[in-house]
């Protein structure tokens, strides 16, 4: 028999410095949750009631990269033994797949770091593979793969090299069952940019239908990196920025360079694209109002856009459901948020045309 899984704590990771954010989001007064732990990177909050993990919805914010139900906390020195521990308490659960991920460490670009699969947690995480397989449960195949909606999920996650919380969660939406809320993005070792860790994060999550031969427009283009990756895909690039472009991008032959600053450019000229790409560093409304001057000027066709939208504190935070509602007022269908695992102290914001 399938042991129960109850649970009255949630956890929240994301970004270093988004903390005090999701905390005052999801700790009002009057809601169901109150503050309990917290580190850099990863809160848990406390209901009043223990109730059955699988069934249970999770609180959602744009700023949080992944949640669950706290199940446990482990803490010890020898990683074999916490496992054993581990196994010993939930291996009889109904879970389906396994996911071993570190909190991070630092913030993302801090002296090369990026979010995802850490060296500790690939370790960890072949040491749980042989410890199932030792124990003859098939579940061993399932560590750290991507998994889809319904499927039920345990998570083991390092929070400290020596004390690692257990948590189960449902997959409720595309980047649950992702491990740690991360996308494993296939980084090139001739990488011109961050951009280019961004923007292959953000396709596989919007879930926007680009295909090879689409024709992407991106403002603020230099040096090249979202380029570099649309290019990968084998799209039909054009970038709109006055600085110089990498010369691997502009050597491209499916790559055109407007070396002109986006307002300048006339705006019927943007009619042959169907998505648009911006990664400027400016102020939320100065991305918003380019964008909806282009996308909403009559000759226009465009189908999604993809947009980093600069946060100058974790405070502004609070206009992010703005933002989305005026996308929307531009013929938007499915509008969407999230803090990407790969952006520093901004946002993605994603929009696609669901009319037939």
């Amino acid at each position: 028999m399938s042991k129960t899984l109850h649970s009255s704590f949630v956890y929240f990771s994301c970004q270093h410095g988004a903390e005090a954010t999701i905390k005052s989001q999801l700790c009002e007064p009057e809601g169901p949750y109150r503050l309990s732990f917290s580190q850099k990177g990863f809160v848990t909050l406390k209901s009043e009631l223990a109730t059955p993990v699988w069934s249970r919805a999770l609180p959602e914010s744009p700023l949080v990269r992944s949640r669950g139900h706290v199940l446990s906390k482990f803490e010890g020195e020898q990683s074999s033994e916490l496992i054993t521990k581990i196994l010993d308490e939930y291996a009889s659960a109904d879970w389906e797949c396994l996911h071993v991920w570190q909190r991070d460490i630092a913030q993302p670009g801090w002296h090369g770091f990026e979010p995802g699969r850490s060296s500790l947690a690939e370790m960890v995480a072949e040491q749980f593979r042989i410890a199932l397989t030792e124990r003859e449960d098939a579940r061993s195949s399932t560590i750290n793969t991507m998994v889809g909606i319904g499927t039920k999920l345990i998570e083991i996650i390092i929070v400290e090299p020596n004390r690692w919380w257990v948590a189960a969660k449902p997959v409720q939406n595309l980047a649950d069952g992702w491990p740690g809320g991360v996308y494993a993005v296939p980084a090139p070792d001739n990488m011109i940019s961050r951009a280019y860790l961004k923007i292959a994060e953000a396709i596989p999550w919007s879930e926007l239908p680009i295909k090879p031969g689409d024709r992407i427009v991106e403002i603020g283009s230099s040096p090249g990196g979202a380029c570099q990756r649309l290019l990968d895909l084998g799209a039909q690039v054009t970038g709109v920025d006055p600085a110089e472009m990498d010369e691997a991008i502009a050597d491209n032959p499916r790559f055109e360079h407007w070396r002109s600053k986006s307002m300048q450019v006339k705006r019927k000229l943007f009619r042959p694209f169907r998505y648009l790409v911006c990664d400027a560093n400016v102020a939320p409304n100065y991305t918003l109002d380019t964008v909806e001057s282009i996308v909403t000027y009559p000759t226009s066709r465009f189908k999604g856009l993809i947009l980093t939208i600069k946060l100058s504190s974790w405070e502004h935070a609070k206009d992010i459901p703005q933002h989305l509602e005026r996308v929307r007022s531009w013929g938007f269908g499915r509008v969407q948020a999230r803090q990407l695992a790969h952006n520093r102290r901004e946002y993605c914001l994603v929009a696609e045309r669901t009319e037939a």
